[in-house]
């Protein structure tokens, strides 16, 4: 029995320890594609991930092997690996979110007049993947496609963030602790409260939380298996945000988060076919 019980702790101990190589790996990884065109350099990279530089660089090392980061001897710089980008073409073959949520972003943009944005996660962060612009003369673009934001900062990427497990809201928050620290409005307790606000309301809100002028909201959409998706969102000057405003806004992207659920293959809510 006792020999039993320390094999069981020697594997549990090994699963621990896979999986926290993998965390540092992923993180690394996500450090590298958030510099893709610029590069990236071993110290900067081992210093974003909380990690030295010979567990770095011996991480790095076994994702160059893997195809998934270059080195460049010249500068001194990692870059995304091919096989990464043939791995991004692969998943795009099976469903492009950003063509997809096209038509849905080009019908709230024209119904608000306000911006829409589409928000996928990418690892701790939210990517932001497209961006559909309204007629209102006063918008608010403090976001561009392609830029990444902490899971939680901003309307779309908290709806993405109130999706997830509470265990695992708790071990993004834990992560991305540095990076939301220049927010003081999204430290841990005040994201946690933020998170059951959302699930409770079924939107998120950032009411000038981010910029006193801004305001915007945000609705997830689920994939086949019920994760999170991608997120909509739509953001505007604070005046236009008002409580009666709110309900319609909410209105409008819950009706094309479903529309946009039902494109990737799932069966529409009775909501969205009233």
């Amino acid at each position: 029995m006792e020999n039993l019980l320390e094999a069981e702790s020697d594997i549990a101990a090994t699963q621990a320890s896979l999986t926290q190589s993998l965390d540092r790996a992923m993180g690394l990884l996500e450090e590298v594609v958030n510099h893709a065109a610029e590069g990236a350099a071993l110290g900067p990279l081992a210093e974003k991930a909380r990690l030295s530089k010979p567990t770095a660089h011996r991480l790095l090392t076994g994702l160059r092997k893997l195809g998934m980061v270059e080195y460049d001897e010249k500068s001194r710089l990692f870059f995304p690996g091919l096989k990464l980008y043939r791995m991004g073409l692969a998943s795009a073959a099976r469903f492009d979110l950003v063509q997809l949520a096209q038509p849905c972003m080009t019908l709230l943009a024209q119904e608000t007049g306000d911006t829409v944005y589409l928000s996928l996660r990418a690892g701790d962060s939210a990517l932001c993947a497209a961006r559909q612009v309204g007629s209102f003369p006063i918008r608010t673009l403090t976001l561009e496609v392609g830029d990444y934001r902490p899971l939680g900062l901003g309307a779309g990427s908290l709806a993405l963030l109130s999706a997830l497990p509470d265990a695992e809201v708790d071990q993004v928050i834990a992560r991305n602790r540095d990076k939301l620290a220049p927010h003081p409005n999204f430290d841990a307790a005040n994201l946690r409260t933020m998170v059951r606000q959302t699930r409770v309301q079924g939107f998120a809100l950032n009411d000038g939380l981010m910029l006193p002028e801004m305001a915007a909201i945000g609705v997830i959409v689920r994939d086949l298996t019920g994760r999170p998706a991608a997120a909509l969102s739509i953001a505007s000057i604070t005046s236009r945000m008002h409580p009666q405003r709110r309900e319609s806004i909410v209105a409008l992207l819950t009706r094309q988060a479903r529309a946009l659920e039902q494109a990737l293959g799932l069966t529409p809510s009775p909501e969205a076919t009233a």
